[in-house]
């Protein structure tokens, strides 16, 4: 391919997206250091001892606002299927991961929305909290959202 004007100029307009993009503002939250069991699940008795850790990440594409909790329990549910797939029936010591990439034009741009959720996968008797863990350390961006595109990524 030879090099011409017009095919120089091409490159230069996708550096600057690209370095554009690479300076887009991010907003991180986590559930915290440590990993947490829901505390209807705490105990010696609660559930067996045999435990499997499992990792789910999704990168959700949003318009209009983030509601965090709706995208960290659809990630979780995920993770649910994937425990019962092994065998269990519960998720403990659950941390999940949120990384918030905001758009240049907060009311026409997409929100990219990265979800990592971690947790062991085990049974017991009682059944399962459908929640995920400290909600309370959650930061959303106000609106109404909605969900356009949502892909599981490799961990």
């Amino acid at each position: 391919m030879p090099l011409t004007i017009p095919s120089v100029a091409n490159v230069f307009v996708k550096l600057r997206r690209v370095r554009d993009r690479s300076k887009a503002e991010s907003l991180h939250c986590s559930s915290g250091d440590e990993p947490q069991t829901h505390p209807s699940l705490s105990g010696e008795s609660a559930t067996c001892r045999r435990r499997v850790s499992i990792v789910h990440s999704d990168l959700f594409t949003c318009k209009g606002g983030v509601d965090v909790p709706k995208l960290l329990r659809a990630t979780r549910m995920s993770l649910l299927e994937k425990a019962e797939f092994l065998g269990g029936n519960v998720l403990v010591e659950e941390s999940w991961e949120l990384t918030i990439r905001m758009p240049k034009d907060p009311r026409h741009g997409p929100y990219r929305v990265r979800v990592r959720y971690l947790a062991s996968a085990s049974r017991s008797s009682r059944p399962d909290p459908q929640k995920p863990v400290a909600l309370d350390k959650v930061r959303n961006i106000p609106g109404l959202m909605t969900i356009l595109e949502r892909e599981e990524v490799t961990p």
